[in-house]
This record gives C-alpha cells, sequence and structure tokens, in this order.
C-alpha cells in the first residue's frame, strides 16, 4: 500500500535562544519537537482560516495562556500532556467559509 507522507516536525524557534526548562525540553526530547512543529503549524493555519474576527482573538489570547501553563512544567511529562491538549483544542475552532485548514491531531504524532 501506499503510506501517507509523514512530516517531520521540528521545534519552532531557534534552539540556541531555548531559555525555559520547557524549551530546553523540546529542544531535546524528539517527541516533544515534532509536537511543538505541529502545534506551530496548526496554529499558524487557523489564525490564516476564515474562522472570524472573535474566534481569532479568541484563539490568540488562549495561545497565550496556553504558553504560560507549558513555561510552567517542570517534567517532560507536563509539556508533552499540555502540546496533545492544545493540539487539538486549536483545531476545534469552526470556519465560517472555506474549508477548514488540515489540521495535525495529538494522535497524529508518535
Amino acid at each position: 500500500g501506499t503510506s501517507a507522507t509523514v512530516i517531520q516536525y521540528k521545534p519552532s524557534f531557534d534552539c540556541a535562544k531555548a531559555f525555559s526548562f520547557a524549551e530546553k525540553a523540546i529542544c531535546s526530547e524528539p517527541l516533544l519537537g515534532k509536537l511543538d512543529g505541529a502545534l506551530a503549524e496548526n496554529y499558524g493555519n487557523m489564525l490564516a482560516a476564515d474562522i472570524g474576527d472573535e474566534a481569532r482573538g479568541a484563539l490568540r489570547s488562549t495561545q497565550r495562556g496556553w504558553l504560560a501553563e507549558r513555561e510552567s512544567c517542570a517534567d517532560t511529562r507536563c509539556v508533552a500532556n499540555a502540546y496533545r491538549k492544545r493540539l487539538d483544542q486549536v483545531c476545534d475552532y469552526p470556519v465560517i467559509s472555506g474549508v477548514h485548514p488540515p489540521c495535525t491531531l495529538a494522535d497524529d504524532i508518535k
């Protein structure tokens, strides 16, 4: 059979500037790096989609809140769980017109 193209996600930021525990973990653990890259893509795709100004504002403010939550993590499991929850959350916004952008769900990242 044909295998689906697996996107090789990697951290969405410059690892040379990694500062916090979460950022360092993302840069040292391949799984966390994949989760970060996938979330950055989902988030960008959803911001660009026609979800309406209100939803776009909510998406941005919940992302800031989520980042604070991620930064408070003290172990890699906490970081991974935060990403898995947020990956799916970001994709839950309904699209007003046009197609819903492709989204990578938490279960897609191994």
